[in-house]
């Protein structure tokens, strides 16, 4: 199953590539409806690298849903630069998912961004359950993005370069 985001975004693409790589940027746009909270002592990084790191998370700040690794690998393909999250589920609803989390960014011609935001997750008989709640909160993430977006600033370096 999947739940999936094709929408514009009011940024210049390095904008919006540069907000991926930003662990408040995925707070922001989850917030209220999940929480996530870094698992690493200090907190989460400035910025994604290629290292996994912990997270966990909790509907509405109430109820659980595990814990996971944001697990991330960037790349870019025919003008798009993507990024892909491979993280895996170590306890809660969590490990009872597989996903494939992919988020590609691309520019519109107008200084805007084109972003695809898809997750494919296969969770069993549980699937059709959890689907309208991923709906949700993939809705939401939509209209964040587009609110943040424009606040969003071109990195001095595009995001492809930076570590």
């Amino acid at each position: 199953m999947h739940v999936q985001l094709k929408i514009r975004l009011a940024c210049p693409v390095d904008a919006a590539a540069d907000a991926l790589r930003d662990p408040a940027v995925m707070v922001a746009v989850t917030t209220p409806l999940v929480r996530y909270r870094s698992e690493e002592p200090s907190g989460f990084p400035d910025r994604w690298d290629e290292e996994a790191h912990p997270v966990s998370a909790r509907i509405l700040g109430l109820l659980p849903l595990g814990h996971t690794h944001v697990d991330l690998d960037w790349h870019e393909r025919d003008g798009a630069w993507i990024q892909r999250d491979t993280g895996r589920g170590t306890s809660g609803q969590f490990a009872r998912m597989r996903i494939d989390h992919r988020m590609a960014v691309s520019p519109t011609g107008d200084r805007g961004t084109l972003l695809r935001d898809r997750l494919v997750f296969h969770a069993g008989l549980l699937g059709p359950l959890l689907w309208p709640g991923l709906w949700l909160v993939w809705q939401w993430r939509g209209l964040r993005m587009r609110a943040l977006a424009p606040s969003w600033r071109t990195p001095e370096a595009h995001p492809r370069h930076a570590g």
